[in-house]
């Protein structure tokens, strides 16, 4: 016998007498007794009849399933740039051309096809998708969308022209916010030649701000990640990256703390020094890297939202 338990609670489960050849024993004592409430698990029931000579005992099991697994939330939108949309570098970087060179011509193109890079976007490798099969797969009775707001190439400011129509457009419970590299490669590659000056983190910080306050005057709850790391050989040829990268970070998990987002999402910490996660230009994660990625927000979704209705704890005396 089979029930499921829907709040984690036991299970009162109640059955007819059992019969011996055909004749029903109806003294018969069974342990636990019909009526009796059944904790989640397999739990074995035996009766023994008053008539020992018919049979010394019979027994059968009762099984009581957990509650199916349940989220909170089931819309979510992944907003940000090539990183989010998903973009993987092939192979090697062509001959010649250094990661610095590599992000100008991004920076230049501003969204339009690039020779040799402009079927790099891969949306089934996108942390998005793979974050959809993670959710779809431990939530199997819900209906879960992950939409990949992602569009390479845009700067923090784009996002904020944008962020609205896509809010609108998708309607998700669940913001994931990945921006500000665009701004930050943007910053090096246009100031002029023997400029040192750090590059300033603020405007960035302010937009970033913007989107998720807008978010939030929509009823959309947010996730704000941190930037992901550049390699050693991006830092090399366009030095003061990383030191950005990370002043922007510290900039977002104090924003995520005054705006009430309980945190972030450390994708910075988790990948820095991860041999195999980010590609050959630099910046863009690989395949793993994304993968990575993908169950990092997972894990943070599910820490926050499921609301899988769970037994009491049980508690010494």
């Amino acid at each position: 016998m089979e029930r499921q338990s829907v709040d984690a609670l036991p299970v009162t489960i109640s059955w007819d007498l059992p019969t011996v050849a055909g004749i029903p024993v109806d003294k018969s004592s069974c342990s636990p007794a019909s009526g009796s409430a059944f904790p989640i698990g397999t739990s074995t029931v035996t009766c023994t009849p008053d008539q020992t000579t018919l049979a010394s005992s019979c027994s059968f099991s009762i099984t009581i399933t957990p509650p199916d697994p349940k989220l909170r939330f089931t819309r979510f939108m992944a907003f940000g740039d090539s990183i989010t949309e998903g973009f993987i570098r092939p192979g090697l970087l062509p001959p010649g051309v250094t990661p610095h060179e590599i992000v100008a011509l991004l920076r230049a193109a501003r969204g339009r096809p690039i020779p040799e890079i402009s079927n790099a976007v891969q949306p089934l490798n996108a942390y998005p998708v793979q974050l959809q099969n993670l959710l779809t797969a431990a939530y199997a009775t819900q209906l879960i969308t992950v939409a990949n707001k992602g569009v390479s190439g845009e700067e923090t400011a784009q996002g904020v022209s944008r962020i609205t129509s896509s809010l609108l457009s998708v309607q998700p419970e669940l913001l994931l916010l990945l921006e500000g590299f665009n701004d930050i490669s943007a910053a090096f590659v246009n100031r002029p030649a023997g400029d040192t000056t750090p590059i300033s983190i603020a405007t960035i910080a302010a937009n970033l701000r913007s989107m998720v306050l807008n978010a939030q005057g929509h009823g959309v709850e947010v996730l704000l990640a941190t930037l992901t790391p550049v390699t050693e050989l991006f830092e090399d040829d366009v030095p003061g990256t990383r030191a950005t990268i990370l002043a922007l970070n510290t900039e977002i998990r104090s924003m995520a703390t005054a705006l009430g987002l309980g945190g972030v999402v450390d994708l910075y910490a988790a990948l820095d020094g991860v041999p195999g996660v980010i590609g050959a230009d630099g910046f863009h994660p690989t395949v793993t890297g994304y993968r990575r990625m993908a169950e990092l927000f997972f894990a943070e979704i599910v820490s926050r939202y499921d609301i899988t209705p769970r037994a009491p704890a049980l508690t010494a005396p």
